[in-house]
């Protein structure tokens, strides 16, 4: 029997044929999966759990993508990083991206699915310390890393209850596994932070639940969304189907983290050994229950925005973070990849 190279052009051509019909396809044919660069917006933790199980459980892979996880320093860092044009998508803070672009003409992404309807920002505090209302915090100090999206726009916060933001304040620069830490051992007197980060960390450091102070921002006169998934740009204009797939993954990914919450934990502690999974469930519940799960999503589903709203959240920014210009928040957003609304349901009505 000759070798292939000797086939004859009619049964090389039968050979091929064959060999596709076994395998589906010829191999030429198969696409290769998109690379994506995700940016998580914070450790592996609770909060990243659907980009993890959506990676782990191989919901990115079946809808033909190579994602790589890269665990983050802070919502708002998200958006510095897409604009240094080393990652295509992440997990960033919508009101660093309309920051981003008011003060630089324009925005290195667009928000293509909002997961938290309402900021999840608070300021922390231990009650023994006497604060128990935003006025309390004159004269105080608090701490946060550079990057918290709570930090950047604690202005707003201080503004909306008489508060002025760079004379009644003075800030600590902290590295984010430090926060909760310093503020546990009494070395400052109030941290900024996301609920789901403050207020399950100090529990894990020993601190009772009943030894906090919470003042959560949308509380306090602050209405602001909190984070959406972003993609760049130019991923945008060049892997628009790759977006619209990694939304469909991360949907499917979040019903099983709701549905099956232990299950969830179980996937992040195979991707992050060192995790509490006592921790990481309750920080999942505050995740899921108080910060994604609104009555919003209930009836519209997972990742809508409005502009009408987000407009008004633009020009309130603005005008108390005194950016150089008021971008139009339709060129901050696009939502055309979202799953269809059948999926995007993921809590019960």
């Amino acid at each position: 029997m000759g070798s292939p190279s000797s086939f004859s052009p009619r049964r090389r051509s039968l050979a091929l044929s064959g060999l596709a019909a076994l395998v589906g396809a010829p191999v030429w044919a198969q696409p290769k999966p998109v690379k994506v660069r995700f940016q998580c917006d914070w450790r592996f933790e609770a909060g990243t759990i659907p980009y993890v199980v959506a990676l782990r459980k191989g919901y990115f892979a079946d809808e033909g993508l190579d994602v790589t996880l890269n665990v983050g320093a802070g919502a708002a860092a998200t958006v510095t990083r897409l604009a240094s044009g080393n990652f295509d998508m992440g997990t960033g803070d919508m009101n660093s991206l309309a920051e981003f672009a008011g003060n630089n003409g324009s925005a290195p992404a667009k928000a293509v699915m909002l997961m938290y309807e309402r900021t999840p920002a608070a300021v922390f505090s231990l009650k023994k310390t006497g604060i128990g209302s935003p006025s309390d915090l004159k004269g105080r100090t608090l701490a946060a890393p550079a990057n918290d999206g709570a930090r950047r726009i604690f202005p707003m916060f201080a503004i909306a209850n008489g508060l002025d933001p760079v004379n009644d304040v003075s800030w600590n620069s902290v590295d984010p596994a430090m926060r909760e830490t310093l503020l546990a051992r009494g070395q400052v007197e109030a941290i900024s932070g996301y609920m789901a980060s403050g207020w399950v960390s100090l529990q894990r450091l020993g601190v009772a639940p009943t030894d906090i102070h919470v003042m959560k921002y949308a509380d306090h006169g602050v209405s602001l969304p909190g984070n959406a998934i972003m993609a760049s740009q130019a991923f945008l204009s060049e892997q628009p189907q790759a977006v619209a797939a990694f939304l469909r993954a991360v949907t499917r990914a979040m019903k099983d983290a709701n549905t099956d919450r232990a299950g969830a934990v179980a996937v992040l502690k195979g991707h992050e050994p060192l995790v509490d999974t006592r921790i990481e469930t309750m920080r999942l519940g505050v995740v899921l229950d108080q910060e994604i799960n609104t009555p919003a999503v209930r009836r519209n589903g997972l990742g809508g925005i409005d502009v009408a709203r987000y407009q008004q959240d633009v020009d309130a920014l603005a005008k108390f973070l005194a950016f150089r210009a008021t971008p139009d928040a339709k060129t901050l957003i696009d939502t055309r990849f979202l799953p269809s609304l059948d999926q995007r349901k993921v809590f019960a009505a």
